[in-house]
């Protein structure tokens, strides 16, 4: 039996989840073992539609968990009011425009953002500049709101 529309996506989304799957021709070989016959360029499509991204040869769902996808391998503090994350090279921007976004949501009346302290950011290749209000609450409420919500392999304290 054939599924179709929302099971084959969930079916797509548990393989991603529970496989490390680094080619898309390796996950149509998957999903025919299930009975499921995906054409590449439908899966494709498909893989963009439910929010699924290659990082580092391998799948994995965009906004799967709080958790981003972009690591934070370092991050240097240096008050009164900047944060200095490095990460890969070329994910910079990424990482960037990811913060800004949670700016973005807390803009209306309704949500507040975690992020009210942010004011900015500068990106680079694998460095972003992350500027804060200027207050020693604004800063360190920022500094744990990106551990929380982004992997961070290594912290640093203050910088000189």
């Amino acid at each position: 039996m054939k599924n179709t529309g929302k099971k084959d996506d969930e079916v797509i989304l548990d393989l991603i989840r529970s496989e490390k799957i680094a080619h898309q021709q390796e996950l149509v070989a998957k999903l025919k073992k299930l009975g499921l016959s995906i054409p590449q360029s439908t899966l494709s499509r498909k893989l963009k539609k439910l929010g699924v991204v290659k990082v580092q040869n391998c799948y994995k769902i965009l906004n799967s968990s709080t958790k981003t996808l972009v690591p934070i391998f370092e991050i240097k503090v240096s008050p009164p009011n900047i944060l200095i994350l490095h990460t890969l090279p070329g994910h910079a921007n990424s990482l960037a425009f990811q913060l800004d976004q949670k700016i973005m949501h807390g803009t209306n009346n309704i949500v507040k953002s975690r992020y009210d302290s942010l004011m900015g950011t500068i990106a680079g290749d694998d460095t972003v500049l992350v500027i804060s209000d200027g207050t020693k609450k604004g800063l360190e409420k920022l500094l744990e709101e990106i551990e929380m919500d982004f992997e961070v392999e290594r912290f640093h304290g203050e910088t000189n």
